[in-house]
């Protein structure tokens, strides 16, 4: 590629379509839903090598160390842009091209969700160069894909004339979500999928945000004038909480007049749904999925995961998803597994905390999952990554006893330090200041056993953190 792009990767969403396996505080991109990477390391993995810039990841704090950490694994250091809340995606993308343009005023940049599937990059990076040529040259461009079904859940996009820039075309028209009969008609016209990626100089797009949507333009800028450093990434300014919940379809590009199109064709999919997941796994002559300990007897075109470490059999199933987790199991036809956001929806509304909350919960020293829980008692197993170490803490009202299976920890117990080693323990009583530290080169794994009158997380004191929390 003749120009290095500066890639943006929105690293948002609410964690509710994929569920039980993605929730708010765990959302689908970071998530193994695939074999192998997380579709957000996915998304970096496309962007390593020469032709490319330092890209740009826009997260919120919940979501941050999360992305670090994956980011970290797949060996890209990322600039990683804080929302204090997340306000769709015309804020997110200006802010980015905000930073795009500290780089070069008239950087080439373009924007990524980073929960897509992509199976051609080289297709991908083709269509990149075509629609990079094409912002070179004052365009604000979205990549339309060729549509392999009339599907609903997308909008799409009319292709106008060409413009004189390679392969891009004007947009004629942008459509909303249509029917099925819509769909097809819309097919048969030439029209493309709106895939929400999108191409700009810098310069260019923060100059056709201020016009177009002034209100998230000066909300931008002082969110980015009071932005700070936090650990390594930048954390806008409160003033951004200003900016309107806008998408950036509606607020640039079904307005601007500089809008263009790049037909590709890369076999893409947004991962929406359980039946998209179906799609691109690996499936047997039944045409069933199935992963992890997963039998499927007699049964036909199903997709079985099995994420809790225990069998999950099926006998005489058609078309179903059986999705099995720690904390939460969901059964539904395939064809109505876009309906799960409404789901979730009513779990959360009758309070369940599975509707949010995974079972294994992600910290920025590692994570820790409830393994069981009594009247008294909460047993829980806890894994620390390398030179990570949790808050110096205390409890008002429970005592906890530490059994180390996996690593060497250093423990602080009020005023000294041990070393507990596998197959060891260590007591900690009640009203001690404590802290769990893993000083070697491997993951410290040990299971937790929590006595006493109250057990939630909030009977946490923290008395130093790394991490800056309270």
């Amino acid at each position: 590629m003749t120009a290095a792009i500066i890639p943006i990767i929105l690293c948002g969403g609410s964690g509710t379509r994929l569920w039980p396996v993605s929730r708010k505080d765990f959302a689908k991109q970071h998530a193994p839903i695939l074999e192998g990477l997380s579709p957000f390391q996915g998304t970096l993995a496309r962007f390593a090598g020469g032709g490319f810039d330092r890209p740009i990841v826009v997260a919120g704090a919940g979501g941050r160390f999360m992305a670090a950490d994956q980011a970290l694994a797949v060996g890209v250091a990322p600039e990683m842009l804080l929302e204090p809340e997340g306000r769709d995606t015309a804020a997110a993308i200006a802010a980015a091209a905000r930073l795009a343009a500290r780089r070069r005023p008239d950087a080439v940049a373009m924007v990524f969700p980073s929960d897509h599937l992509i199976r051609d990059v080289a297709a991908l990076h083709a269509a990149m160069a075509a629609a990079a040529e094409a912002a070179g040259a004052g365009r604000i461009v979205t990549v339309g894909m060729r549509p392999t079904e009339p599907a609903t859940g997308f909008g799409y996009i009319r292709p106008g004339e060409g413009l004189g820039h390679g392969a891009a075309r004007a947009v004629a028209r942008f459509v909303e979500k249509p029917d099925a009969a819509q769909a097809q008609a819309l097919i048969a016209d030439g029209c493309l999928w709106n895939a929400g990626m999108f191409c700009f100089r810098a310069d260019v797009l923060l100059e056709e945000i201020a016009r177009l949507a002034p209100e998230v333009a000066a909300a931008v800028e002082r969110g980015v004038e009071e932005a700070e450093d936090d650990l390594g990434a930048l954390r806008l300014g409160q003033g951004f909480l200003a900016a309107p919940k806008i998408s950036f379809d509606y607020a640039v590009m079904e307005k601007t007049a500089r809008a263009a199109v790049v037909e590709a064709d890369f076999g893409w999919s947004d991962i929406g749904d359980w039946r998209e997941v179906w799609r691109a796994a690996p499936r047997d002559a039944a045409d069933n999925a199935a992963i992890g300990e997963a039998v499927l007897q007699d049964s036909r075109g199903c997709y079985v995961r099995a994420d809790a470490g225990r069998l999950v059999a099926t006998l005489g199933l058609e078309g179903l998803a059986v999705i099995d987790t720690p904390d939460a199991v969901m059964v539904a036809p395939l064809d109505r597994t876009q309906e799960v956001k409404g789901l979730v929806a009513a779990l959360a509304a009758a309070g369940r905390p599975e509707a949010t909350t995974p079972a294994r919960v992600h910290r920025p020293w590692g994570w820790y999952q409830t393994m069981d829980l009594g009247e008294r008692f909460r047993v829980k197993r806890i894994q620390v990554t390398p030179g990570k170490k949790l808050s110096l803490q205390k409890h008002h009202h429970r005592a906890e006893h530490w059994v180390v299976v996996k690593g060497t920890a250093e423990v602080t117990r009020d005023h000294e330090v041990l070393t507990v080693r596998e197959n060891e323990s260590v007591y900690l009583p009640l009203g001690c200041v404590h802290r769990l530290a893993n000083p070697g080169k491997i993951p410290v794994e040990i299971i937790e056993v929590q006595t006493g009158a109250y057990l939630e997380e909030d009977d946490i004191i923290r008395i130093e953190d790394d991490f800056g929390r309270g």
